[in-house]
């Protein structure tokens, strides 16, 4: 048994790793089933004996994606000479500069799970996120309850409420990137508004949590406009 367990996470594994690669390079839409089939020396039957579909090989993938990025985040959250509000402040900016690194893929990624069609996949990689982020941001926000700098009373459903106010934030953004005006005044005025939003969101964020005002940076300005380089 413990040999076929271990089987069946290697050749899933192996999915994901072909994938992965194929998206990146090739771009999700041009990558077909048989691509990555014909990458393995598979029959097409494998593939539909792990993944419903090529979408759910692509949420599979975007949920291991994430993890990674949170493992690379421990040693700055278990860091016990950092003070709360620098660990979120790291945890914010961290994120978005892992997000710039893999702009490329992101934006294809984001171009699939943001149709119409596929509200129901973007809902599930966000709930499959929030068990994995959560933990991660509650240990922040219960430090800084000891520290005195913020005022939370549920730590856990605190976290869970800042994730998904910043996850209302990064719909516009998407929006924007998939769909820019080709005017050049347009796009600038929209960057302007985008940069409220992120600002109201962050001094929202202060307010729930009970923190100084300005303490909170969720995207910088050149972070932000990095995105529509």
């Amino acid at each position: 048994m413990a040999r076929t367990v271990k089987e069946y996470d290697e050749r899933y594994n192996e999915f994901l790793n072909i994938g992965q690669r194929l998206f990146y390079q090739k771009g999700y839409a041009q990558t077909s089933v048989q691509d990555i089939i014909g990458e393995m020396g598979v029959a097409k039957g494998l593939f539909y004996y792990y993944f419903p579909s090529k979408t759910d090989l692509l949420d599979a993938i975007v949920e291991r994606i994430g993890r990674e990025a949170l493992v690379a985040l421990e040693p700055m959250i278990k860091d016990a000479t950092l003070d709360a509000p620098t660990k979120l402040e790291q945890f914010f900016t961290q994120t978005q500069n892992w997000k710039l690194a893999n702009r490329e893929f992101l934006l294809d990624v984001m171009a699939v799970v943001y149709r119409d069609e596929n509200t129901v996949l973007r809902m599930k990689i966000i709930e499959a996120m929030m068990p994995i982020v959560v933990p991660h941001l509650a240990s922040i926000l219960r430090q800084g309850v000891a520290e005195g700098v913020y005022s939370v009373e549920y730590p856990e459903e605190c976290a869970e409420i800042v994730l998904e106010m910043t996850q209302g934030l990064a719909s516009p953004i998407v929006k924007l990137l998939l769909h820019r005006p080709g005017n050049g005044e347009t796009m600038a005025a929209a960057l302007q508004t985008l940069e409220r939003r992120v600002r109201a969101c962050e001094r929202s964020i202060e307010r729930v949590l009970g923190a100084a005002e300005g303490s909170i940076s969720l995207l910088s300005s050149e972070q932000l406009r990095t995105w529509f380089a």
